[in-house]
């Protein structure tokens, strides 16, 4: 079964080079067949494969709703022009969090800069981790190229597949180590909940067993000692660390003194050796945690002992257990202190420019099945206690207040991935995306209109039209400079230019005339004052309007076939979803006009004929208005205002009830 979307079939490839709308993996649509945009999916069956390329269609109203423009260089790549393929649009999903690894050639400073200036970025269409072994992903920002690093959503979950970046997804730089210095305070809980052995032991080289099993101490130590590891491996900038252990109270390990030390792989130097030993030194307790304390004692020494120059960052480790708003109650181990954390945080990040990533230790999954195992294993049925059960919602919201960095859930494998990229680099916060400001179309639309014309007009034709038009578009003005007088009010918005001009243009096909329609539709209902925009069924509506006459020719259907035919063409685009009164009432419409119930794609000779049905239509309709606003009102001179001319509404009350029917059916 075929998929909907868009295909040789019904849609011309036109490609664009150079710089604009179009380039990357932006593509253009006539803004009849799409809406808004939206990300896609090509499916190209050439270059010898058939592997998918995720784009990003925007909408160009301009364009003739056949043709599709693409880059260039993604035709030639995937062999476009030579072979059948497919686009469909989809639904992205949109990541909380994206990370982007600055390139080598820019420093961490001008990489962030230009990522927080792109206007091309909100709205970028990318797959990433899709499972099936492609390269990494690339985002160009201003002629850089930036690697996807990671995507996460809101939990800090890893995405995968099809994203979108939205106008709330929070963007991060990554430089490496060789690149950056940076100053990092690592917050270790050595709470008593830090015992629990909920974390899965999934160390590389041993079979994994489903019950063996680390404490959550463990699993911090482990991902530290990654930390160091990596660390050992980057001769970069210098980076200044501090390790400290919290509770209800602080403690720094690393250095030995109250302070932060450099840690390098210089020949001689003992720091990375002295950052083990620490790490070997960190157990847990059986006391309450305050993260409040422990985020004001990791402000103190990036205050006092940091570089200035240097990235400011505290990475707060802890399983978030039991953390619960001030005014609940509260048993077991719980957070305390007289110190607001989150306030704390954000305190740090204005006034001293202090980050925060946060890493989650365990989760609700995790613990769940731990905590079910161990209900097995005794034979009980028991609610666990709260103090061990892993909670991340303040950790979300230290995050939120400092900038929006990384926060991270999970067990040791997580942790790991963490912290050997602490060790390796550091991350800059950017924040939401620029606002989206997307360049011009690099082609001129209406040359596309011109080369889609397939059908030369007889002069006498052409002359006949523009004649017609000419005529629609004077009574048109004449109304506009009538109604404010006569009416209060304008019978008609003024147009924009744009909507005017593409009414002289004649059709020679079926997207020639859906696009005329669509500016008569504009210009003609849409514009015209809502009083009387729609018929109404209440005869009494139409006495108590400034001058009740001009419904009778705006209501007795002829404005209604420039309505009706519109959302025919336009909103109902596949024929199986169009019903079976509506093809009826569209047929007799254009057998009024052609003499016949359908009209080919590309039957030139049909469509103008039924544009001019139409066109004649409106000119008789305007020059009627038009007669009714200028006429005299009753009192001012002929006629006698003592003379009743006999009811006799021009249209019989059967027609305006169908009239009214068809608008409720969406004609």
């Amino acid at each position: 079964m075929s998929l909907p979307g868009f295909t040789p079939d019904n849609t011309r490839l036109i490609t664009a080079t150079g710089q604009g709308l179009v380039a990357g993996n932006r593509l253009a649509l006539s803004g009849r067949r799409l809406s808004a945009e939206t990300a896609g999916v090509l499916l190209p069956r050439g270059a010898g494969s058939d592997r998918s390329v995720a784009v990003r269609l925007v909408p160009v109203l301009e364009l003739p709703e056949d043709v599709l423009v693409v880059p260039e260089q993604l035709a030639l790549e995937h062999g476009l022009a030579e072979a059948p393929w497919h686009l469909r649009p989809v639904e992205a999903r949109v990541p909380a969090t994206v990370e982007l690894e600055s390139p080598a050639e820019l420093s961490l400073d001008e990489a962030t800069r230009r990522v927080q200036n792109s206007t091309l970025l909100l709205g970028h269409v990318f797959v990433y981790g899709d499972g099936h072994g492609h390269a990494d992903e690339w985002i160009d920002v201003g002629g850089h190229p930036f690697r996807v690093r990671s995507v996460s959503d809101r939990s800090g979950q890893a995405l995968n597949g099809l994203l979108s970046i939205g106008a709330e997804t929070r963007i991060s730089v990554f430089a490496p180590g060789v690149r950056s210095a940076v100053d990092i305070v690592v917050l270790a809980d050595c709470s008593g909940s830090m015992g629990a052995n909920d974390i899965p032991d999934a160390r590389e080289g041993f079979r994994i067993r489903r019950d063996l099993r680390v404490t959550r101490m463990e699993a911090l130590k482990r991902a530290l000692r990654t930390m160091i590891d990596a660390r050992a491996q980057v001769d970069g900038l210098v980076t200044r660390f501090a390790l400290v252990r919290f509770d209800l109270t602080t403690q720094v390990l690393f250095p030995g003194r109250d302070g932060m030390a450099e840690v390098t792989t210089a020949p001689g130097d003992r720091s990375l050796e002295q950052l083990r030993g620490a790490v070997t030194l960190l157990k847990h307790g059986d006391q309450p945690t305050d993260i409040g304390k422990a985020l004001h004692r990791a402000g103190e020494l990036l205050y006092r002992h940091g570089v200035p120059d240097n990235d400011k960052l505290i990475v707060l480790v802890s399983d978030g257990a039991h953390w619960a708003p001030m005014s609940e109650d509260r048993s077991g181990e719980s957070v305390v202190g007289t110190e607001d954390p989150v306030s704390t945080m954000e305190e740090l990040h204005t006034e001293l420019g202090i980050r925060l990533h946060a890493v989650g230790i365990s989760d609700q999954t995790l613990f769940g099945r731990w905590w079910e195992a161990y209900c097995k294993q005794q034979k009980v049925r028991l609610q666990p206690p709260q103090h061990l059960v892993p909670n991340h919602e303040l950790l979300q919201q230290l995050v939120d207040v400092a900038g929006g960095d990384r926060h991270r859930i999970g067990g040791v494998e997580v942790l790991e991935e963490y912290f050997a990229e602490l060790g390796s680099g550091v991350v800059r916060s950017v924040g939401a995306p620029a606002q989206r400001r997307l360049p011009a179309l690099q082609i001129d639309p209406a040359a596309v209109v011109v080369a889609a014309r397939r059908t030369v007009l007889d002069p006498s034709r052409r002359e006949r039209w523009e004649t017609q038009v000419e005529t629609v578009l004077g009574l048109y003005s004449e109304i506009c400079a009538a109604s404010v007088p006569r009416l209060g009010y304008a019978l008609f918005d003024a147009a924009p230019p744009v909507d005017l001009q593409r009414l002289r243009r004649i059709a020679s096909s079926h997207m020639d005339f859906t696009a005329w329609l669509a500016a008569a539709y504009k210009v003609f209902h849409e514009r015209i004052h809502k009083s009387v925009r729609f018929p109404k069924s209440d005869p009494k509506y139409a006495a108590k309007l400034p001058l009740p006459a001009l419904v009778e020719p705006l209501w007795d259907g002829r404005l209604g076939e420039v309505h009706g035919l519109r959302n025919f063409f336009l909103h109902n685009p596949e024929y199986e979803k169009r019903t079976e009164e509506q093809n009826r009432q569209v047929g007799e419409v254009l057998l009024k006009h052609t003499g016949k119930y359908a009209v080919g794609e590309e039957d030139a000779e049909g469509w103008q004929r039924l544009q001019g049905g139409l066109l004649s239509n409106l000119s008789a309709v305007l020059g009627e208005v038009l007669d009714l606003l200028v006429s005299p009102p009753p009192g001012q001179g002929e006629p006698d205002p003592s003379h009743v001319e006999p009811a006799a509404p021009a249209v019989p009350a059967s027609a305006a009830a169908a009239d009214v029917r068809l608008m409720q059916q969406g004609w």
